[in-house]
C-alpha cells in the first residue's frame, strides 16, 4: 500500500508538472498570436510570472526527490526565456533628479486617471490631488509629458483649468484627443502631449475599433527633429458593482452569472488592443525620425500588445535601467507593468524611474534619454 501511495503521488506531481509547464509554454505563444482571433491565450498571458513561480517550485521539490525530473520545468523556462526577461529589471535604480549635461530628453508618462486620484471625491480632496499632480510634475521637470485619460472642462470656470495650469509650469505647447465627452458637462477627455518646446506638426489617428487614438508631435532637439507617440489601449473597464456581484455569490450559479459580464470586457479588451497594437506599429515601423513611443497599453510584457508595439529593436526603458518587476498599476495584481516607455534605437537610455505615488490608480514613469551622434 505504502509503494502504491509514492508510486500515485509521484505521477501526480509529474502530471500536475507537465500540465503547468504546458500552460506556460502556452502563455509564451501570446506575442505571435493575436488575440483578435485567439483571445482566449491571451487570458494565460497574464499568469505569466505565476506560471514561472510555480514551475521554480516544481525545480525545488524535484531537487529534494527526484532530480531528473527538473528537466520538465528548466525546459520550459529556456524555451520561454525571452519573455521571462521582460518581467523583471536586474539593475540597481540610480535615478537623480537633477538633469545631466548629456540629457537631450526628459519625458514623463502617466494615465492620470481624470486627475481624482485614490481618495475621496469631494472637491476638497480633488483639489488636494490636483495640487499633487502639478507638483510631482514640477519636481520632476520633464520636457515632454505623455497624459492618459487627461480631462479637461470647454468651460474652465466649470471645473480645474488644467490648460493654464499646465501653460504656468512652462507647457505652452500641445495636442489632445477628444475621445469621450460629456456634453452636457462640456468636458472631454483622451490623451495628451504637453511640451516646454513648439511642436512642428501634431497629428491625432483615430483607432478603427474604439473611440481612443493615437497621438504624435514632432518637436526639435539638439538640431534634430524628433516624434512623440502616445496612446491608451483598451481597458477593461471593470465597474466596483461587477467585483461587489463576485464577492455577493453564494453559490456557483450567483458566480457565473457575476463573472459573465467580467470575462465578456476581458475578452473584448483583448481583442480590442490587438486590433490597436497593429494600427499602432506600422506607424512606429515607417516613421523616419528618432522618436518614443511613451503609453499605456492595459497589457502585460507578455501579452501580444506589448511585443507589437515594442518592435524587434526598440528599447524598453525599464528594462535598460529601472529595477525590479516595475509595476506601474496599482489595483488587482501586484505583477501590473502596463505603462511603457520605448525607444526607438537613435536613442541612448540614460535613466529612468517608475515613481510611487498615490494620486492615481497608475505609477509615473519618467526617463532621461540621449541622442546618440
Amino acid at each position: 500500500m505504502a509503494f502504491s501511495f509514492r508510486k500515485l503521488s509521484k505521477r501526480f506531481f509529474v502530471i500536475s508538472n507537465v500540465l503547468a509547464a504546458l500552460v506556460f509554454l502556452l502563455a509564451c505563444l501570446q506575442p505571435r498570436l493575436n488575440p483578435e482571433t485567439f483571445w482566449l491565450i491571451s487570458f494565460f498571458s497574464l499568469l505569466l510570472p505565476y506560471l514561472a513561480v510555480v514551475l521554480l517550485l516544481f525545480m525545488l521539490f524535484w531537487l529534494m526527490a527526484k532530480w531528473h525530473y527538473m528537466l520538465i520545468s528548466a525546459l520550459a523556462l529556456l524555451v520561454g526565456s525571452r519573455q521571462l526577461s521582460t518581467l523583471v529589471a536586474l539593475r540597481e535604480e540610480k535615478f537623480q533628479l537633477g538633469r545631466g549635461a548629456q540629457t537631450s530628453l526628459r519625458l514623463l508618462t502617466w494615465n492620470v486617471r481624470a486627475m481624482k486620484g485614490l481618495g475621496g471625491q469631494d472637491k476638497a480632496s480633488l483639489r488636494k490631488n490636483v495640487n499633487g499632480i502639478y507638483q510631482l510634475i514640477d519636481r520632476n521637470q520633464p520636457d515632454v509629458l505623455c497624459l492618459q485619460e487627461f480631462g479637461q472642462f470647454d468651460k474652465p470656470d466649470e471645473g480645474f483649468d488644467h490648460l493654464a495650469r499646465l501653460a504656468d509650469l512652462g507647457y505652452r505647447y500641445y495636442v489632445l484627443s477628444k475621445d469621450y465627452s460629456r456634453v452636457a458637462w462640456r468636458y472631454s477627455s483622451g490623451v495628451a502631449i504637453f511640451s516646454r518646446r513648439p511642436l512642428l506638426h501634431k497629428q491625432r489617428i483615430q483607432f478603427t475599433s474604439s473611440p481612443e487614438s493615437i497621438l504624435m508631435a514632432d518637436l526639435q532637439v539638439g538640431g534634430d527633429t524628433v516624434r512623440i507617440f502616445t496612446s491608451h489601449l483598451q481597458s477593461f473597464k471593470f465597474s466596483n458593482d461587477e467585483f461587489a456581484g463576485l464577492e455577493a455569490a453564494n453559490n456557483s450559479e450567483d458566480f457565473a452569472k457575476a463573472s459573465s459580464g467580467i470575462f465578456g470586457k476581458m475578452k473584448r479588451a483583448f481583442r480590442n488592443r490587438g486590433a490597436q497594437s497593429n494600427q499602432l506599429a506600422p506607424l512606429l515601423d515607417s516613421c523616419r525620425y528618432p522618436f518614443v513611443m511613451a503609453g499605456d497599453l492595459n497589457d502585460v510584457p507578455g501579452s501580444y500588445a506589448y511585443w507589437k508595439v515594442r518592435g524587434a529593436d526598440r528599447q524598453d526603458v525599464f528594462l535598460k535601467t529601472g529595477s525590479g518587476i516595475g509595476r506601474t498599476f496599482m489595483n488587482l495584481a501586484p505583477t501590473l507593468r502596463i505603462d511603457y516607455v520605448f525607444a526607438s534605437p537613435a536613442w541612448q537610455v540614460l535613466q529612468s524611474r517608475t515613481i510611487s505615488t498615490r494620486l492615481s490608480d497608475h505609477l509615473p514613469v519618467v526617463a532621461d534619454l540621449q541622442l546618440k551622434p
